[in-house]
């Protein structure tokens, strides 16, 4: 279930309205999130929890908008040209993986101080 409605979409976009595929995004962008948390304890209960996670996942959405991609195909891609097709991607260091949150969900996330990630220690 999205961490955010439709019209918690359309006034963080106002003037524009939400797209038609609103509940799609709203959806995918809070998979993102939840991945960007995996590992995290909080109170989904909380009231300011809600309220960080409804801010990312409007936000997410947002950037999605912006990069027309919300599928993550593109996520590695450096340029693209149409016609007779040409990709290239986006040279990664090692270890480094494509962006697929945006910068301002991680800053939200990490400044928000709601979120605790503890090691799990087995054994």
């Amino acid at each position: 279930m999205p961490y955010a409605t439709v019209p918690d979409l359309a006034a963080w976009l106002a003037p524009e309205p939400a797209p038609p595929n609103a509940v799609r995004l709203l959806t995918l962008a809070s998979q993102r999130v939840d991945r960007a948390l995996l590992g995290a304890w909080y109170d989904r209960d909380d009231a300011e929890v809600v309220e960080v996670l409804r801010q990312a996942t409007v936000q997410q959405v947002h950037w999605m908008l912006d990069r027309g991609d919300e599928t993550e195909a593109q996520s590695d891609l450096q340029s693209m040209s149409t016609g007779i097709r040409s990709f290239s991607k986006r040279p990664l260091r090692d270890g480094e993986q494509p962006q697929k949150l945006a910068t301002s969900v991680v800053d939200l996330l990490r400044t928000c101080g709601l979120f605790r990630f503890d090691p799990l220690v087995v054994g």
